[in-house]
């Protein structure tokens, strides 16, 4: 056994003492005897001390062991009270919600007669509804929507909404409107959807099922030229928030409609039906949605019946099936990147049914060559405590759409100025341009029995609008609703863009080029 020099002074001092004591009680033990037995006493004390430490390190693991078995139990106490408050929450958000969306308004022009107008009053958005202008001092119609929702939560954490949607729109001025040629009301939607199923996990935890009417729920669009960027809707399911990761996830839809759904008198073969598979991607900002369609038997009808509301007759070689692709980017918080503000572009192509780029597979007229490539983007801007811009761009291009060989090119670029005044009072601004070269090929149309060929032209429109607007609430933010807005707008366009078709806005009885004005006053809610 090794001595230190710190244990040869204990044991010096022990041999003192040991000596002392063992002289007292047994003068008779010999030196040897004397370090024996202290030795004895060492190992002893170091023994205890081994089990000392050894009970310590014990005593250590079950105080770990306890530590790790209420955090456990905490983790799922916190756990148990989310679920709880999650719960309980739903079953305080259940009930009644009521949404609304509204514009109504009188609209007359320099004679004091009713005025001509709308988003789509230029001859480029015969095709299909789809080339808007400025819509400020520029909507004759009065429209609704009225939503109704029930909320329904369960003790399992499971969810379901049903919801509504009642809409007319209406030309007629009148207090009261009953002639179906001039107002239009339907349920626009009808759909249930369910989320949080016990029974889902994994991406699929916090998914959302639906079935039933509806429009897509990702749609989004260009308040400022009543533009949508993109418009999906129709009848079917899916489902959504498949959460691949934190940062990506996917929606999988299918949507069927009819074509004569746009209002076509003339269009009634309810047969033809649609079908659309679309999957919705996004991953951070991003989005890529992907659309594949089929209408079985719409190539077949050759009695050049049109399904686009219009008075345009069919080609013989109408699509079957169509395509449809958009890479988009959202941004809620940043004006392109450069200021605050909020920007969303998209660009889409599109081929046969899908050659509709605003609404995929809502036009049956498509030929199977058709082919559409089309961009559009805007954004909101505050420039200083007074002042907010809203610029906005759509352009497009389509060839083989409606026939063999036509060509349609359109720009629309848009620009929506807020100035604040006062708490409750604004000023706002609308200049509005469109670039449109259209050569329909031979498209022909039906007017009062006879049959006309659109002719190709070439030209732009140009419209100003200065309304002073009332508003409550956030008057500086130029999307805050609801408003009530007088307006004076002035609009001017190519003269050689009167000739495009006889029954068309531009060109008509004191409607044609040269300048005009609308006069008027409207109301506009959301909530």
């Amino acid at each position: 056994m090794r001595i230190t020099k710190i244990s040869a002074g204990i044991l010096c001092a022990l041999f003192g003492l040991s000596y002392y004591s063992a002289a007292q009680a047994t003068p008779s033990l010999s030196i040897e005897q004397r370090l024996a037995l202290l030795e004895s006493r060492l190992n002893l004390a170091e023994k205890e001390a081994s089990d000392a430490k050894q009970r310590a390190e014990r005593a250590e693991k079950r105080t770990q062991a306890a530590e790790q078995q209420l955090a456990q139990v905490t983790q799922k106490q916190e756990k148990q009270t989310q679920q709880i408050e999650t719960v309980e929450k739903n079953k305080r958000d259940d009930g009644f919600e009521f949404s609304a969306y509204a514009r109504s308004g009188l609209l007359i022009n320099e004679h004091g007669r009713g005025g001509r107008g709308g988003p789509g009053v230029s001859p480029a958005s015969s095709l299909n509804g789809d080339a808007h202008v400025g819509r400020l001092g520029n909507e004759k119609d009065n429209y609704v929507e009225l939503s109704f929702n029930k909320k329904m939560s369960f003790d399992d954490g499971s969810w379901a909404h049903f919801k509504t949607m009642l809409a007319d729109g209406a030309n007629n001025p009148d207090p009261w409107v009953q002639d179906n040629d001039s107002h239009h009301i339907n349920i626009r939607q009808l759909y249930v959807e369910m989320g949080d199923l016990p029974s889902f996990g994994g991406v699929a935890e916090h998914a959302v099922l639906w079935a039933g009417k509806r429009f897509d729920r990702d749609n989004f669009d260009i308040h400022f030229t009543d533009s949508d960027i993109m418009f999906l809707g129709g009848t079917g399911g899916g489902i959504n928030d498949v959460q691949w990761t934190s940062n990506f996830k996917s929606d999988f839809n299918v949507y069927g409609r009819n074509f004569g759904d746009l209002g076509s008198d003339n269009y009634n073969d309810s047969d033809i039906q649609n079908i659309m598979f679309t999957a919705n991607n996004f991953y951070n900002n991003w989005q890529l949605m992907l659309t594949g369609m089929t209408a079985q038997g719409n190539d077949e009808l050759k009695d050049n019946t049109s399904t686009t509301g219009s008075y345009a007759l069919r080609s013989d070689n109408s699509a079957r099936n169509g395509y449809y692709a958009m890479l988009a980017y959202h941004d809620k918080n940043r004006f392109y990147g450069i200021l605050p503000g909020v920007s969303e572009t998209a660009l889409q192509y599109g081929g046969g049914l899908g050659a509709e780029a605003r609404q995929p597979g809502s036009d049956g007229d498509l030929t199977e060559n058709a082919k559409s490539l089309r961009f559009a983007s805007y954004g909101i801007v505050p420039v200083s405590k007074n002042w907010q811009l809203a610029p906005s761009v759509i352009a497009q291009h389509s060839e083989d759409r409606y026939r063999d060989g036509d060509r349609y090119d359109w720009a629309t670029f848009n620009l929506r100025a807020s100035q604040t005044i006062t708490q409750n009072f604004a000023l706002l601004y609308e200049a509005s341009w469109q670039y449109m070269d259209l050569d329909p090929n031979g498209r022909s149309y039906s007017s009062d029995g006879s049959t006309y060929n659109y002719q190709a032209v070439k030209g732009d429109f140009y419209k100003l609008t200065f309304a002073p607007t009332f508003k409550v609430g956030n008057v500086f933010d130029i999307k805050a609703r609801p408003e009530i807005r007088f307006f004076a707008t002035y609009m001017n366009w190519s003269k050689e863009l009167d000739h495009y078709a006889i029954n068309d806005d531009f060109g008509s009885s004191g409607f044609t080029a040269g300048g005009n004005w609308n006069f008027g006053v409207q109301t506009e809610i959301w909530f």
